[in-house]
């Protein structure tokens, strides 16, 4: 009898935290771009069936408001990056459970907070659309992608050019990723520039530079400690699938793939998360004042068998004691019942599918709540779809 009253009184709305809503949407948003900027470099993707966090912004009647609800894990992953000055968090979760929704709303909060945040939403795409890929000439056996490199500059100039103004990288940093050629090109008015916004400004303008100018920036801002630093990553275990970048530099038959921590881009990254597939875990970076924040997809072709081992070796890195940089790992579950009935409630405000036109006669008929909660599974991409259909 205990038991029963125990499993029941975890089922009760009053056991789970009440949920509240963050809007993103500023006033200087344009309402015909579903994402707002401060989401910037998130973007639209219409290769995803319904149910996606932006597509619920696109599909709404009311276009000045771009929601995302704060549950509790979210409120875990908060948490943990604040709790000391250099920290990992990794997200994992079931597909469609909102992880993309939590890395968002922590991007959201941290840049109103005035913190620097590096947000990579898509590593599918990055990990294999590089266009063409280059050995780094300053730092033997690197290699770089040039025009996701210049990309990545752009992206990070345009979110946080006022916060970095003022910043400036050593002679040592500059000169460390420097190769000869670069020396003889530069042009006259970067020449000697230790500016970061200048050097984002080199990088986004000319990919010949790009590589050496985010290599600049990204060892300055995790070895500083004037402002907080957090770099995010969504679909984070595409970087330990199969490698899909070749090079004649690095294999004469072009047929070993080249590993990710061996690409400029990635490669502060990866050290800094200092997980590996192969059970040899490492932190070669670490932050002076902020952290990294991944999440993995369910949603992106990634063989099972490197997602499962990068979830085990987070699970063994989260245990060890007195670690310079702690790891926590934060599970997003499916909705609760209350968080279903919130969302449901938000949705008929914004206007989504057939709640748009109900006046409330789905979000007040307790039957009809809990039949979409059991259709939708409590998932989140399900719930949508259940109230376009």
């Amino acid at each position: 009898a205990g038991r029963m009253v125990a499993e029941k009184e975890k089922k009760t709305p009053e056991a789970f935290p009440e949920p509240i809503f963050m809007d993103l949407f500023n006033k200087d948003d344009s309402t015909s771009d579903p994402v707002p900027e401060i989401l910037r470099p998130l973007k639209p993707s219409h290769r995803d069936r319904a149910g996606r966090m932006v597509e619920e912004w696109e599909l709404a009647a009311h276009k000045e408001t771009k929601r995302i609800m704060l549950r509790e894990s979210t409120q875990q992953i908060a948490k943990a990056l604040e709790a000391t000055d250099s920290v990992r968090v990794l997200v994992e979760g079931n597909r469609g459970v909102g992880k993309t929704a939590a890395l968002a709303a922590i991007v959201a909060s941290a840049r109103k907070s005035g913190h620097i945040v590096l947000y990579l939403p898509d590593g599918d795409r990055l990990r294999k659309l590089g266009h063409y890929i280059e050995p780094n000439e300053a730092v033997k056996g690197l290699y770089d992608l040039p025009l996701l490199s210049q990309e990545v500059c752009a992206d990070l100039l345009a979110s946080h050019e006022n916060d970095l103004d003022g910043m400036m990288a050593s002679k040592e940093t500059l000169e460390k990723y420097t190769s000869s050629d670069h020396h003889e090109n530069i042009p006259e008015e970067y020449k000697d520039e230790l500016s970061l916004v200048k050097l984002l400004r080199l990088g986004a303008e000319d990919n010949m530079f790009s590589a050496l100018c985010y290599s600049v920036v990204m060892e300055t801002l995790m070895n500083q400690s004037e402002k907080r630093f957090i770099v995010v990553m969504d679909e984070f275990n595409c970087y330990y699938d199969y490698g899909h970048y070749f090079h004649a530099d690095f294999d004469p038959d072009v047929k070993k793939s080249i590993p990710y921590e061996n690409i400029s881009l990635f490669k502060p990254l990866l050290d800094a998360m200092g997980l590996s597939i192969n059970g040899e875990n490492s932190s070669k970076a670490t932050f002076q004042r902020g952290g990294i924040l991944a999440a993995t997809t369910e949603s992106r072709a990634v063989a099972r068998k490197f997602t499962d081992a990068l979830l085990e070796s987070a699970s063994i890195e989260s245990k060890v004691e007195d670690s310079k940089q702690p790891l926590t790992v934060v599970h997003v579950p499916r909705y609760s019942a209350v968080e279903v009935e919130h969302m449901l409630s938000n949705m008929e405000c914004i206007g989504i599918g057939r709640l748009r036109f109900d006046r409330g006669s789905t979000v007040l008929d307790d039957q009809e709540v809990a039949y979409l909660r059991m259709v939708s599974g409590a998932v989140g991409q399900n719930l949508l779809d259940a109230c376009i259909i």
